[in-house]
């Protein structure tokens, strides 16, 4: 597989970096599902203190690496960028963190990562006008059924069994919504990302610290005790997922969404519920089938599908 940048140039360096941050955002969810497992945080503190120490972490880094450029410019592009960024991460918290309260990580990172490239396109195709080619729609239609082997495990049944499961549903929904949310804010990052150095941490450091104000008030309303009942072990899982997924991953997701197409982007997050299935079944015991692995390996081919280059005069 040969991928390349906007402007023609060979791009391993960055897709490389991307299926690292992929893979951090996948011990992410199983991080946080380990915390409700042994309940070493309510879920409004693990989010609110995840996404602050996140945003501070990068913050400071911001500080750090541009203090002496007179060049690098604080708030490019407005506080209404930054406003809207942190209104879209704010879905994704809420949902996403919230959702793993009902449903394995496993499936969590199934999910989510499954919609998310349809998310991506569609709203690239409407909003960015950036249009993709059969190969790219195939693919990923290609990776959702492997997604679709996954949860059924080829049984129409169980998956009807399954979505009648009490809290599959609530879960399913939330993580539905977590979807759009990050798939807005990767957008959004498409098309406002600043080259100026320093940007993509600037960017990451205040989405995240404006878009936890929503998750701070919903836990003062439903989780008044929630700060004073955090372990010692929580605080120091929450402070991994907030140092490096939150704040390292998010802030080199929004430097690479300018080396690298929109598809490319949106199927090469597909590997997450890979990593998050592998770190599942070795961290949290959740079960490992053969419809794990053939629906892993029919994500994999749609993935190889839509990243695939384009034939030189390709009409696409």
């Amino acid at each position: 597989m040969k991928t390349k940048t906007f402007d023609g140039a060979t791009a391993w360096g960055p897709v490389i970096l991307l299926v690292l941050v992929v893979a951090s955002w996948a011990s992410a969810t199983v991080v946080t599902k380990h915390i409700y497992l042994k309940h070493l945080a309510t879920p409004f503190t693990m989010v609110a203190v995840r996404f602050t120490i996140a945003g501070i972490f990068a913050f400071l880094i911001y500080w750090l690496t541009t203090r002496n450029n007179k060049t690098a410019l604080p708030l490019v592009g407005g506080i209404k960028n930054y406003l809207m960024g942190g209104l879209f991460l704010s879905i994704y918290m809420i949902g996403l963190n919230t959702a793993l309260i009902y449903i394995s990580a496993t499936l969590g990172g199934i999910v989510f990562f499954g919609l998310n490239p349809m998310v991506v396109l569609i709203g690239g195709y409407f909003w960015l006008g950036v249009k993709s080619g059969w190969r790219q729609v195939v693919g990923v239609l290609i990776s959702l059924s492997g997604i679709a082997i996954v949860i059924s495990g080829g049984n129409l049944d169980k998956l009807l069994q399954n979505l009648n499961s009490g809290n599959l549903l609530p879960g399913l929904a939330l993580m539905v919504f977590a979807t759009f949310g990050w798939g807005l804010y990767g957008l959004w990052g498409k098309r406002y990302t600043s080259s100026l150095p320093g940007t993509s941490l600037l960017s990451t450091s205040l989405n995240q610290l404006i878009g936890v104000i929503p998750v701070w008030i919903l836990l003062i309303l439903f989780e008044p005790n929630g700060l004073a009942s955090l372990s010692f072990e929580g605080l120091l899982y929450i402070a991994y997922a907030g140092i490096v997924p939150s704040a390292l991953g998010f802030a080199l997701f929004y430097t690479l969404l300018r080396y690298l197409k929109l598809e490319q982007v949106a199927t090469i997050q597909l590997f997450s519920p890979i990593f998050t299935e592998a770190l599942a079944i070795l961290f949290l015991d959740e079960p490992f089938g053969l419809e794990l692995v053939l629906g892993t390996l029919v994500l994999l081919w749609g993935v190889r599908v839509a990243t695939a280059p384009r034939k030189k005069n390709s009409p696409e």
